[in-house]
């Protein structure tokens, strides 16, 4: 029998909630675990540990992806500043105190994600769809990484940051103190 797949259309942050965090395995890798569903930060981020014991941050938004971004942006140099503290309290992080990841989930793409990922290699962007499938809600996720024809693997040089076939109608890299300022997030 076909399954009875429809769109579903859904303004609720807590639903959402409940399906990225059922979905945590394709947004992060197998091996994950959740540490806080709910974080008292704007926009009440996810936390999760990833299966190398990175702290993950999953920013959301049902509607906007700049919130979604800016939110979880703040959200992870909360994370970096708290880090020794939250080691402590997850016992998961086994006190290994690697550098948090970001992940953000929104309806679209936030504007200048592409330039943003080449910058960032710990942040991974999804736009989300949600579905009705045989009448349970469901969430379908698609990775920018995936849509640019990018792989998801963290670039491993410097040089490896730039994108390819760069025009001349690109912003130029970023200086040594805007690279230091992202660097510490």
């Amino acid at each position: 029998m076909t399954p009875k797949i429809e769109n579903a259309e859904t303004r609720d942050h807590e639903q959402l909630r409940t399906l990225l965090i059922d979905a945590a395995q394709q947004l992060i890798g197998t091996g994950s675990s959740v540490l806080e569903p709910r974080l008292p930060w704007d926009g009440q981020p996810i936390l999760l540990a990833d299966a190398t014991l990175h702290p993950v941050l999953i920013s959301f938004d049902a509607e906007h992806s700049e919130p979604a971004l800016l939110n979880g942006l703040r959200g992870v140099e909360q994370l970096s500043n708290a880090l020794a503290w939250v080691n402590q309290v997850y016992d998961t992080l086994q006190q290994r105190q690697l550098a948090p990841k970001l992940v953000v989930v929104s309806k679209e793409f936030p504007p200048g994600a592409q330039a943003t990922l080449g910058r960032c290699a710990e942040l991974s962007l999804f736009r989300y769809r949600l579905l009705k499938v045989d009448g349970e809600n469901a969430v379908w996720l698609e990775n920018i990484r995936a849509a640019l024809g990018e792989p998801r693997a963290a670039p491993e040089t410097p040089a490896e940051l730039a994108p390819q076939g760069a025009s001349d109608d690109i912003l130029p890299p970023l200086s040594e103190a805007e690279s230091a300022y992202f660097k510490q997030l």
